[in-house]
């Protein structure tokens, strides 16, 4: 049982805790003055935050500079015979050869250079073309060792680009390139026949052992040449490219237990293969 003042000291106590419930009920549903802090993980887990804006990427360019997309090759009786990586080209001697030229990217104007001489200057050269005599005269080309009058009056002997091919790459397009480009162009760059590729294995030693060579003429060519003005030249495609190799015979001589210790010749790093 309660007394009178129990039960008046309950209902004070009663009104005092029924205030701070009230008060603090009120408080917790007034909506706050300032927006809740949100945290870099809730950031980087939001799914649905709109993508940043990003700018325009810039075009790419057409053409690397450091990697030359044009080459030639010497094609001696149905053997392509490259460069070594020193610009040296191991062909054989008294033998007729023809010049592949290559720009498999795109169509070039070519300029070529055979021992000093101008051969031809402005041959199309649409990905890849043949050259086998110069332009004004319909004879092949023959390599002639250095000394033989085949060459010059002093077979070559005072001439410091004896055996040097240099071939300028000039970047061309048609006139009306913007038609054709709207028709496939079908090509078929198979070759009649699959010539064997020497490469040059013994590149350390082909310069010490080789005999200087230089380009005759020799017979007849039937190759024939024919005048256009359907292209135009085209910088925005790539740079102008000038390829200088130089041909040496090679002397094939055997590897013996006296000459297999002898020093490798230094690397070769000028522009243009030096004469032997």
């Amino acid at each position: 049982m309660f007394t009178s003042s129990a039960l008046r000291v309950l209902a004070i106590c009663s009104v005092v805790v029924g205030g701070v419930f009230i008060a603090g009920y009120a408080r917790g549903n007034s909506s706050p003055t300032t927006s809740p802090t949100i945290s870099d993980g809730q950031i980087a887990n939001n799914i649905n935050a709109a993508p940043t804006s990003t700018l325009a990427s810039v075009p790419s360019r057409t053409y690397t500079p450091q990697n030359s997309p044009v080459s030639i090759a010497i094609n001696q009786n149905g053997n392509i015979r490259q460069a070594d990586s020193r610009g040296y080209i191991n062909v054989g001697i008294r033998e007729t050869y023809k010049i592949e030229i290559n720009s498999p990217s795109y169509t070039s104007a070519v300029s070529v250079k055979i021992d000093g001489v101008p051969i031809i200057d402005g041959l199309i050269c649409d990905r890849s073309v043949t050259l086998e005599r110069p332009y004004v005269i319909a004879k092949q080309f023959i390599v002639l060792e250095e000394g033989n009058p085949g060459l010059d009056q002093n077979g070559g002997v005072n001439n410091p680009s004896l055996g040097l091919i240099e071939v300028k790459f000039v970047p061309l397009k048609r006139r009306a390139a913007i038609a054709l480009e709207s028709v496939p162009k079908a090509r078929n760059d198979a070759p009649a026949s699959s010539p064997s590729i020497e490469k040059d294995a013994k590149e350390s030693a082909g310069a010490s052992r080789s005999t200087a060579v230089g380009t005759g003429l020799s017979g007849s060519s039937s190759q024939e040449f024919m005048a256009t003005n359907e292209w135009v030249e085209a910088p925005e495609i790539a740079p102008i490219y000038t390829k200088k190799y130089r041909l040496i015979g090679f002397s094939p001589n055997p590897v013996t237990l006296h000459n297999m210790t002898k020093p490798r010749p230094t690397e070769i790093n000028d522009a243009v293969p030096p004469r032997l």
